[in-house]
């Protein structure tokens, strides 16, 4: 949902509904916490959700993080009192 745009309602209390689909598209979940940034004229939302250990982990490639051989030598080298 890139570029969307709908219109809403502030009521007298202030409050405005979120579209159920922008909600959706944004993760934010019934009493989900948002943040509103406010700047060049802009109010800016955004869901606070911090994402889960798994949706950090989804976009991780291991084969990007292996060491060089030589660090695994370093890795694998005796420490403490192995190195004696």
């Amino acid at each position: 949902m890139s570029n969307a745009m709908q219109e809403a309602t502030v009521t007298s209390k202030g409050q405005v509904t979120i579209p159920v689909e922008m909600r959706r598209a944004l993760g934010i979940a019934d009493g989900g916490p948002v943040v509103f940034t406010l700047g060049d004229g802009m109010l800016t939302l955004r869901s606070a959700r911090k994402p889960s250990l798994g949706e950090l982990l989804a976009g991780f490639d291991p084969a990007k993080h292996r060491h060089t051989p030589e660090e695994r030598v370093w890795d694998d080298a005796p420490r403490g009192k192995e190195a004696l």
